[in-house]
């Protein structure tokens, strides 16, 4: 059973995702876990682990539509080669934001909404399960439960909603399982995150807990997105083989020093 975990306060945000995952896993036996009155993400997400009942846990954001029909097919199929799986990510942690690193250690692609129109990510893609990751991003990441129930989140120092999902697949890195970025799996994240005080707050403390090994300049970053209408454009984006060449572009531009913003073709 695949066991989809969501901290959510919001009962609308909540029914739009729950419809969401019920959709994408129709073939396979899964359950939804709602947590809705968790002090922190740390908290809600052990919680959750708790309650769960499936052997492959899914931590999700309550604002994300799934756009994968086989969900739960490709989850199985890509556990096998991995213990954590996320959809986007970096082979070398900076700081607690996986991005800190620079494009050139960034991996996976996500899509955003802004204002009337879907603006999809790409931050690299070399292949449909990418391993090596040191840590990805929280919107979405599905972990074996004995990964989860071994590591489980540091409640303790990430207190609050910033660093949950960078400390716990770090950690899963540091302990040899694992973690790898899916390019397989969109999605759609109606929100996006900024470094607000509190977010260099819970920066500060994972730099402590963790020490040397992700202390390091900020890398380089390019911006390469495509704005489409439908989520039909958004699936049609996800397609394997343009993305393995644009991902070779903008690795060439980085190394060339020429750093700004890319459009994906129209």
């Amino acid at each position: 059973m695949i066991s989809v975990i969501i901290c959510s306060i919001t009962p609308e945000k909540y029914e739009a995702v729950c419809a969401s995952y019920t959709r994408c896993l129709a073939d396979t036996p899964h359950e939804i876990v709602g947590i809705h009155d968790a002090r922190s993400l740390c908290e809600g997400y052990n919680h959750g682990i708790e309650r769960a009942r499936g052997d492959v846990l899914v931590f999700s954001h309550d604002d994300v539509q799934l756009l994968a029909p086989a969900l739960g097919s490709m989850l199985r199929r890509h556990l096998q080669r991995a213990d954590v799986i996320g959809v986007a990510g970096t082979t070398r942690q900076i700081g607690m934001g996986w991005a800190s690193s620079g494009i050139r250690n960034a991996h996976g692609i996500v899509t955003h909404v802004v204002d009337d129109r879907f603006l999809v990510s790409l931050y690299g893609v070399t292949a449909p399960l990418m391993l090596g990751m040191q840590s990805v991003d929280g919107v979405f990441f599905a972990v074996s439960r004995d990964a989860a129930e071994a590591i489980r989140f540091d409640e303790d120092t990430f207190d609050g909603w910033h660093g949950y999902d960078a400390d716990f697949t770090f950690r899963c890195h540091l302990t040899g399982l694992r973690v790898a970025v899916a390019s397989d799996i969109p999605l759609v994240h109606h929100s996006s995150g900024s470094a607000d005080a509190a977010w260099l707050e819970y920066d500060a403390r994972f730099r402590a807990k963790h020490g040397l090994p992700v202390q390091g300049p900020y890398g380089r970053w390019l911006d390469v997105t495509m704005s489409v209408k439908t989520t039909e454009d958004v699936r049609g984006a996800y397609e394997l083989q343009p993305l393995l060449e644009l991902t070779k572009t903008i690795r060439a531009r980085v190394e060339n020093e020429q750093v700004g913003a890319m459009a994906l073709v129209q």
